[in-house]
C-alpha cells in the first residue's frame, strides 16, 4: 500500500475512533438532560479528522529525520503552500528534502563518491550516486559530466570537508 493509502486509513480510522468518543459523550450528556444539537456529531468527527491530517503533514518531517541512518546530515529542506490548505501559506509545509549518509562517502582515488538521499513527503526515496573533485571544485551526477560546484553546494561542502 502506498504512503497515500496509509494515510488514508489513518484518516478513516481516526474518524472512527472519534465517532466512537463524541457519541458516547453526547450520549452521556443527553441522558443527564442536556440537549444538544444533533449536528455536533458529524461535526466532531470532520474535525478530528481535519485536525489529524493537519498534525500528520506538519509532523511528518520530524518523524523521517528519525528514520535517517545515524549521523546522516540534511543538505536541503523544501517547503511548500497548497491552495486546499490556505494555512499553508503562513506556515509552509516541509515536503521534500535532500540528505547525506556520511557513511557513504568513499574516497576513489582523487575524487570521492556518495550517495545522496532525496526523500518527498508523499513520494519514493531516491538514492543519487555522485563524484565529487574536492581539488578542482567539481561534482560529477549520477549519469552527467563534471561540472563546477558553486560555493553554496550542501553536498560539496558536506562530502569535501576536512576531516
Amino acid at each position: 500500500m502506498t504512503g497515500v493509502g496509509v494515510e488514508l486509513l489513518g484518516v478513516i480510522a481516526v474518524g472512527i475512533g472519534a465517532a466512537a468518543v463524541l457519541f458516547a459523550g453526547l450520549h452521556a450528556l443527553r441522558k443527564a438532560g442536556l440537549d444538544l444539537p444533533r449536528w455536533l456529531l458529524p461535526a466532531g468527527i470532520g474535525l478530528s479528522m481535519i485536525g489529524y491530517s493537519v498534525w500528520n503533514d506538519y509532523t511528518w518531517y520530524g518523524r523521517a529525520l528519525d528514520r535517517l541512518p545515524a549521523g546522516a546530515e540534511v543538505l536541503m529542506v523544501g517547503e511548500d503552500s497548497q491552495p486546499w490548505a490556505p494555512w499553508t501559506y503562513l506556515a509552509p509545509l516541509t515536503v521534500r528534502f535532500a540528505a547525506l549518509d556520511p557513511a557513504t562517502v568513499q574516497q576513489n582515488g582523487q575524487t570521492r563518491s556518495a550517495q545522496i538521499m532525496l526523500i518527498e513527503r508523499r513520494g519514493q526515496t531516491l538514492v543519487v550516486p555522485q563524484e565529487f573533485d574536492c581539488q578542482a571544485g567539481r561534482i560529477k551526477p549520477s549519469h552527467g559530466d563534471w561540472v563546477a560546484a558553486t560555493s553554496d553546494d550542501p553536498a560539496f561542502a558536506a562530502v569535501c570537508k576536512e576531516g
